[in-house]
Order: C-alpha cells, then sequence, then structure tokens
C-alpha cells in the first residue's frame, strides 16, 4: 500500500468476478483513482493471481462457474499467504439470513455488499478497510 496524492491510501486491488462488464467499471473507477486493479475472471485464477500480488484489498463475486464465492474465500483461509486479506463478497443473488452467516463467519470476510452496487459505496468501503 502506498500513499497517493493528497495523501490519500493507494492499494492493490484484486476483483475476482466472472461478470466482465461489472469487473470493467471497477476496474476503470480504481485505476482512475490511483489504484493498481488486477481483474481474474473466475475463482482458480483469483487465487492464483492473490497468491501471487498478495493485494492489499479483493472484491469476490459469489457466483463464477468454476469456483463459487465460498469456496474462494475458504482458500484464501486456509492460505497463510493470504489468510490476512481483507475480503468484499458481492454477489447480485438475494441470499438468506443462513447465507450472509455462511460467509461473516469466514475470519478474511469484510462485507457482503448486493449487486449492483454504486462505484461511490464501493469506494467507501475499501476505503474504510484500507485505513485499518
Amino acid at each position: 500500500m502506498f500513499f497517493g496524492l493528497e495523501g490519500q491510501t493507494m492499494a492493490d486491488i484484486l476483483i475476482i468476478d466472472d461478470d466482465t462488464d461489472f469487473s470493467g467499471l471497477v476496474l476503470q473507477h480504481f485505476t482512475t483513482l490511483g489504484h493498481i486493479v488486477t481483474v481474474a475472471n473466475n475463482g482458480t485464477d483469483g487465487l492464483k493471481k492473490a497468491r501471487a500480488i498478495k493485494p492489499n484489498i479483493i472484491f469476490l463475486d459469489v457466483m463464477m462457474p468454476d469456483m463459487n464465492g465460498i469456496e474462494v474465500l475458504r482458500e484464501l483461509h486456509a492460505d497463510d499467504e493470504t489468510s490476512d486479506i481483507p475480503v468484499l463478497v458481492m454477489s447480485a443473488k438475494f441470499f438468506d439470513a443462513s447465507m450472509l452467516d455462511l460467509f461473516t463467519q469466514e475470519r478474511n470476510c469484510k462485507e457482503f455488499i448486493a449487486k449492483p452496487v454504486a462505484l461511490s459505496l464501493l469506494q467507501q468501503k475499501t476505503e474504510a478497510l484500507l485505513k485499518k
């Protein structure tokens, strides 16, 4: 993590999401703010990139074709190199309280956000986590 203009915290962000339209919007938004953003289009690639770049924060989709979000979250948590990376879990699907509990029981899951999400809200949540 480093500091950009006006003391704003810049970060390495990893997006793990198979929705390329959403990933592209998030990539453009956070890159414009000065962050370094990497995109993985599936869970397997996301885990590989998380280990390689050790991002400051991960945006993780729940519904993906090869591995779902909870599987990725648990793999991140089980690996000493990635277990402390905060994860913002996002999904366009409605989940009941038991499903939310499943995700929030994982230590590295810091937030669960419904899609579509306003980029300003995602930015606010990201900035709050980076300050911790």
